[in-house]
């Protein structure tokens, strides 16, 4: 039984792990695409708002008002450069002078330089370039990184992970805990309570074994020995009036019967109070089993008799003298 809960416990811990972990990602997922697009139009429109003042400058042209929007755009958020190239991929002007007339020789420039209306492009993952045509000849471009988003959102999504793990293990611990609570402590209660050895506490036995108690140590004679198994016969009956199984043999620690609800004759096939089993029972296996009870009085033995699961239990007294067996059963489950 433990063994089952501390699976289910690890079951839960990895299916929990598993469920936050697809959670975190599709909300670090909807929040990166959230941030990134909104920084996007944010950037975008900025470099429109400046754009008409590079495209006038351009064409008169003016270097000091030129160059002196470039270094606006530059100093936009999330712009790492912003620059003029021609259709031979040379850098007419940038906003760091030791760029100027170098050669962006890359096949991702050679397209760019042939578009003819505005566009955003990805260079990388975290990196995107704004291309405005100037002239038949020339292109502002504007490149912008995501990349303190995607740092940002890469720790909170690191924490949310750690959170993720703790709450996993919570619920582990708390699936342990509620299954022992409901599973594994009253089984064991009633293992414990069920156990031959352990007569003392409230059993289904109880009732039984102090009768037993009883019946053993008034040690009855002869004369009256019928009469007191009788007695016995009536308190047990009103004892356990209700009890639920469906075959109930009482005998006492030399195999005599001292109660029997056998109504199907399935155990005993006579009921004779005060008689040996020997004596009421053709049944091989039945003999059998109170036999090696008999001998070593500390397991239940388990029999099959046709459709019925039969228990045949020791019972001792506190100070472990066996004093009795109860023979109990009902109808296997499986026979439905």
């Amino acid at each position: 039984m433990k063994r089952n809960i501390v699976i289910l416990s690890i079951l839960s811990f990895l299916i929990s792990a598993t469920l936050l972990y697809f959670f975190v990602e599709i909300i670090y997922r909807e929040r990166l695409s959230v941030q990134t697009k909104s920084e996007q139009e944010n950037v975008v429109s900025n470099i429109e708002l400046i754009s008409p003042e590079i495209k006038t400058a351009f064409s008169k042209p003016d270097d000091i008002a030129l160059l002196y929007s470039i270094e606006k755009l530059a100093k936009i958020k999330s712009v790492q450069e912003s620059f003029i190239i021609d259709s031979n991929l040379n850098v007419l002007f940038h906003n760091n002078s030791e760029q100027w007339n170098k050669k962006y020789d890359q096949d991702f420039y050679r397209e760019l330089v042939k578009k003819k209306d505005m566009s955003v492009e990805n260079v990388d993952q975290n990196t995107k370039l704004y291309s405005l045509p100037l002239n038949d000849t020339s292109s502002l471009c504007v490149k912008f990184s995501f990349e303190n988003i995607y740092g940002s959102l890469k720790m909170w999504k690191i924490k949310l992970y750690v959170y993720g793990f703790v709450v996993s293990f919570l619920i582990m611990f708390f699936v342990y805990y509620l299954a022992k609570f409901f599973f594994l402590y009253p089984f064991n209660k009633a293992k414990k309570y069920l156990s031959t050895n352990n007569t003392t506490k409230k059993t289904i036995y109880y009732d039984i074994v102090k009768m037993a108690l009883s019946y053993n140590s008034n040690t009855p004679t002869e004369d009256d020995d019928n009469s007191y198994l009788k007695n016995f016969m009536n308190v047990l009956c009103k004892s356990y009036l209700s009890y639920s199984d469906e075959i109930f043999v009482v005998l006492d620690n030399k195999a005599k019967l001292i109660y029997c609800s056998d109504d199907n004759n399935v155990v005993l096939d006579e009921k004779v109070i005060g008689k040996h089993i020997v004596k009421l029972t053709r049944n091989s296996e039945i003999l059998k089993s109170v036999s090696t009870l008999m001998e070593n009085p500390n397991d239940v033995i388990n029999v099959d008799i046709s459709v019925y699961k039969i228990n045949i239990t020791p019972i001792k007294d506190d100070d472990d003298n066996f004093v009795g067996i109860i023979i109990s059963g009902n109808t296997r489950k499986d026979t439905f």
